[in-house]
């Protein structure tokens, strides 16, 4: 019996591996194959040294059966690796490496950088390919047999994955008269390289082209760096500088070659040998700020096309009101660039142009503000000042930008990063630029309460100097941080502020609940400005369910709750217009408030339709999001029919309950709750569910028993499984339950649960809580005791996956019952308190299948009902074991 598991493992396993991989292609195309990692069972017997003496001049193939292991150090996430793997034979202190040449693409998602691999070297070739030895398959060119790509469908057979986590990889550094064969194949790092002087300002690659780039240390020793035409860097400028290159070292004869795996092991920004400095002519523009603004895509990205562009610089830190960034415009707009310095205008000039060189730099948008800087870390940083040559260059040239005029109520989003001047505005408060030595926001505002906020550096240079009280205009760079604002560059940008100040009482302005949400998000503010507000009544100060004190207000989906210093007569369903100047705004956790209102604030009242209320489930309105909303909950009825509406009452839908409240002073409060079933209306204020009389109540149904919808007597037992094959390692087990009724059933509060061999207790940690689940008509539902393994096992997934020991994974001598929401037993596998080994009720190494033509649930164990397949069984059982998946069909009835 052991034996035929073990072949049919050994077949399911084989599968698995030609459905993962594929013949290989002839282009860069190939799929990457999900591995599985093994323990370090594998025993090395071979050294490099001894597997590199097998080389006798000629290609050969290895016949021995010799297993070496290795850390992986190359990588081809970014495309400059491509066909092959690199490996060393210690982490941080290599002696040896060695290749293996594979025909499979993104082999950095498979075997990563750090990871251990086991390589089974029987069956591969071996070359000394120039003076790098190579492992791989073989390929016939012209007549000449050559180490080529290992084909996909053999990778696992030779490579194996060690379970061992991946390490971190250090490069050994090494001066470049230190360079012998040995170091072939391993990780480096090499000092004091610089690119040849012919080739600065290239690319890294000429486009889908392998380009081999000179380096050279002070001593003149070359270096070739090799890279693909299809890397992700291709287009990157090579860097100008001197310093540190990290890559695999391999060997072409004489000739010492490193390989990069991304630029991350390129540093060479310092001085060049000699102290020479080399430039590059200044590129030619070919694009606009908004050509770059328009790459992007809702997500940051990094620039890697030749983009150039000619633009203004609008801001600098000359005055210390910016930090680290600059500001620069052309005539499509303007952007902020990131800069990893101090005092940017020594070098970036106000009103200079300058070209920027886009390619490699990362566009975000941060808080609405289209940002270039360089990505580290997933973090938009500043360009540090030794990358200034790669991106910036000095026309020589100036131009002022001419700043456009806008209006506060008209500005758009397309003016953020740009030169901008607002007219016929005015400081709300006579203050100083900086408030506590604080970056400070002063509020501006026009002749008709538009605001908008001016920020103010607390290192500005005029930070002491009192802002102007008169009227006049700003020029500044527009920004934004939760909403739009101004910072000027020099208090020359307040221009003419000696006009006389206006009164905004003159020019009350009207805006929606959304808009007094946004500008004063902050609880507990006072509204200053002249603005009004309309909103439809929803509460009925006539039948007194609420304080005489308070009203809720409501327009589209923003509700609002108004508090009176006095007695309010707000007719239901008016709608009102209300002054806010004076009043405080709040926002809580019970939703927004308006407080200190009177009767003077109320502007008109006219008659006007209901409000259609929101239709929510008890969840929506529980989550707070409809607080002040009219809203209608469906389905509904009192659990205690006999009450009054005074009080507590606790209403209920059969899955749901939620109390409502009815103060005693309600003019319905005495008046007998409706005894049906139906629909309330009602406004959620500070947590209490508000009611406004009688009529918002809508019972035309009929009372519910609820105890009839938490179980159904059509869900049942359909099937126990026990493959013979089951196993720790692959654990095949499941019970699946079978709805037979033409409706869905849910699960709310059912569970199944496992009496272990006679136990006459049920186990407690078997017990599988299926609520929040539903069973379709006429469909199955399987509970796998391994999500993974069942679909390993049988092609797709279960609908819940129980564990370890629970009822699903019984060994077949257990006793299993399904109980319904009511916490009542409706159906049974077996007889509680009885082994099953050896009855008619034993399904170990096999199944326990319904009979077709059972259609309902049955309390008590009926073997005429099943069909049992075990080892051992009683008289009647068929006893012969069952293998999966052959001879199971799971979701089938």
């Amino acid at each position: 019996m052991r034996n035929l598991k073990n072949i049919i493992l050994s077949i399911i396993y084989l599968t698995a591996i030609l459905i993962f991989f594929f013949a290989c292609v002839a282009d860069d195309q190939h799929d990457i194959p999900n591995d599985i990692c093994i323990e370090n069972t594998l025993e090395v017997n071979a050294s490099y040294d001894e597997v590199k003496a097998l080389y006798n001049g000629e290609i050969l193939r290895i016949q021995e059966d010799l297993i070496i292991s290795g850390y992986i150090n190359s990588s081809d996430a970014a495309s400059n690796f491509f066909g092959n793997i690199h490996f060393q034979d210690h982490p941080t202190n290599p002696t040896q490496g060695l290749q293996i040449e594979l025909d499979l693409r993104n082999l950095a998602i498979f075997y990563p950088i750090g990871q251990k691999v086991f390589i089974k070297l029987k069956g591969l070739y071996l070359d000394n390919d120039k003076g790098t030895y190579k492992l791989g398959g073989t390929f016939t060119a012209f007549g000449n047999l050559s180490v080529g790509r290992l084909p996909a469908t053999k990778i696992r057979e030779h490579i194996i994955v060690s379970c061992d986590e991946v390490v971190s990889m250090v490069p050994k550094k090494y001066e470049m008269e230190q360079l012998d064969s040995t170091m072939v194949n391993t990780l480096v790092v090499i000092d004091d390289l610089e690119v040849a002087p012919e080739r600065l300002c290239g690319a890294f690659a000429e486009f889908r082209e392998t380009t081999d780039v000179e380096l050279n240390n002070c001593n003149g020793a070359p270096l070739i760096m090799r890279n693909s035409g299809f890397s992700d860097f291709q287009s990157a400028l090579l860097p100008l500088g001197n310093g540190l290159v990290t890559g695999v070292l391999t060997k072409e004869r004489e000739e010492y070659i490193i390989t990069i795996r991304d630029l991350n092991d390129v540093d060479m920004n310092n001085e060049r040998c000699d102290a020479i400095e080399y430039y590059c002519e200044i590129p030619e523009a070919n694009a606009t700020i908004f050509d770059v603004k328009e790459k992007y895509l809702g997500e940051r990205i990094t620039i890697k096309e030749p983009l150039v562009l000619n633009a203004t610089i609008i801001a600098n830190d000359e005055n210390k009101n910016f930090s680290k960034q600059l500001y620069v415009q052309d005539a499509t707009g303007g952007i902020k660039v990131k800069l990893d310095d101090t005092k940017i205008f020594e070098r970036f000039l106000l009103n200079a142009v300058i070209t920027i060189v886009v390619n490699g730099l990362t566009l975000d948008k941060i808080d609405e503000e289209y940002t270039l800087g360089i990505l580290s870390d997933e973090e938009i940083l500043g360009v540090e000042k030794e990358d200034y040559y790669r991106f910036f260059y000095d026309e020589g040239e100036y131009s002022e930008i001419i700043p456009n005029k806008i209006n506060i109520a008209d500005i758009s989003e397309a003016d953020i990063g740009s030169l901008v001047v607002v007219d016929s505005v005015q400081f709300v408060d006579n203050s100083k630029f900086v408030i506590n030595n604080r970056d400070t926001k002063s509020v501006i505002t026009d002749c008709f309460a538009n605001e908008l906020t001016l920020n103010t550096s607390r290192s500005f240079v005029y930070s002491s100097e009192v802002v102007p009280i008169n009227n006049g205009s700003i020029i500044g760079i527009l920004q934004y941080d939760n909403g739009f604002q101004i910072r000027i560059r020099d208090v020359a940008d307040l221009v003419g502020m000696n006009l006389e100040r206006c009164n905004v009482l003159d020019n009350a302005a009207e805006i929606s609940l959304e808009t007094l949400i946004s500008q004063y998000g902050e609880s507990g503010k006072e509204i200053k400005e002249n603005l009004k507000i309309k909103g439809f009544v929803t509460t009925d100060y006539l039948t007194h369910n609420l304080e005489n004190t308070s009203a809720i207000i409501q327009n589209q989906d923003i509700g609002m709750e108004l508090e009176f210093k006095e007695a309010h007569q707000i007719p239901l369903n008016s709608e009102i217009t209300i002054a806010l100047r004076g009043l405080t705004f709040f926002n809580d956790e019970y939703g927004f408030h308006i407080k200190g209102l009177t009767n003077d604030h109320i502007l008109n009242i006219i008659e006007a339709q209901p409000v259609k209320p929101f239709k929510v489930s008890i969840d929506e309105l529980l989550s707070l999001k409809y607080n002040n909303v009219i809203v209608e909950l469906q389905g509904f009825q009192f659990e205690d029919v006999n009450a009054v509406y005074a009080g507590d009452n606790v209403i209920v839908n059969c899955e749901d309950s939620y109390t409502i409240s009815i103060l005693e002073s309600a003019s319905f409060a005495n008046v007998n709750v409706s005894d049906g079933k139906g629909n309330i209306v009602g406004v959620l204020i500070r947590g209490r569910f508000y009611v406004r009389s009688v009529s918002d109540f809508t019972f035309d149904q009929p009372y519910e028993d609820c105890s009839l919808k938490l179980t159904s007597k059509f869900v049942f037992i359909s099937e126990i499984a026990d493959p013979d094959n089951s196993s720790a390692a692959l654990n095949m087990r499941f019970i699946e339950l079978y709805n037979s009724s033409d409706k869905e059933v849910s699960l709310n509060g059912w569970a199944l649960r496992r009496y272990t061999n006679a136990n006459v207790s049920f186990t407690e940690r078997s017990v599988i809580d299926l609520s929040g689940y539903v069973i379709p008509p006429e469909s199955t539902f399987i509970i796998a005791s391994n999500e993974v393994d069942f679909i390993s096992t049988y092609g797709f997934s279960p609908n819940l996956e129980a564990g370890t020991g629970s009822a699903a994974d019984s060994n077949g001598d257990d006793n299993i019952e399904l109980v319904d929401g009511n916490g009542s037993v409706v159906d049974v596998f077996g007889r509680p308190g009885e082994d099953g080994s050896g009855t008619n009720h034993e399904f170990e190494d096999g199944r326990a299948v319904r009979n077709l033509t059972v259609t309902t649930n049955n309390n008590e164990y009926d073997f005429l009902q099943w069909m049992v397949f075990n080892d051992t069984g009683e008289s009647g059982t068929v006893k012969l074991p069952k293998v999966a998946p052959l001879d199971y069909n799971p979701g089938q009835r």
